[in-house]
């Protein structure tokens, strides 16, 4: 299955399947972001996950997909629940990244969002089969 396929599974079809990182779900407005699986960090016994690169899109601020993913954050801040699809890079330093693999099974739950070192951060809460998340409990 494609992470195109996966989003509409979930209800939250991306706008664009070429830059899009996230898609809002419409009839409950939890938000689905893409997170790379090597961009976490562990924070006073927490784990959290990046969710903006500000620093790569430095000269490209008007980039769609930091653009749409910015308006999400800000939708996750306003207390929107939020799930995180894991993917794994393919080459690591490479810029674009692109996606090895994404974990189907499962979607990550979202927590408190922090800023560290010039990003934003979501807690990563829990851990549920994306049955559950796509049937709305």
């Amino acid at each position: 299955m494609s992470l195109t396929a996966y989003f509409e599974r979930l209800g939250a079809p991306l706008k664009n399947s070429r830059w899009s990182w996230g898609a809002i779900r419409e009839f409950d407005g939890a938000i689905f972001l893409r997170v790379w699986q090597d961009r976490k960090m562990r924070l006073d016994g927490k784990t959290y996950m990046m969710v903006t690169h500000h620093e790569a899109y430095v000269g490209n601020e008007s980039s769609p997909g930091y653009r749409e993913r910015l308006q999400q954050v800000e939708f996750a801040r306003a207390g929107r629940p939020v799930y995180m699809i894991m993917c794994l890079v393919d080459v690591p330093d490479a810029h674009p990244r692109k996606i090895k693999s994404f974990n189907k099974d499962d979607v990550f739950v979202g927590g408190q969002l922090i800023e560290h070192d010039g990003n934003t951060w979501v807690e990563l809460v829990d851990r549920v089969g994306s049955r559950s998340v796509r049937l709305g409990g």
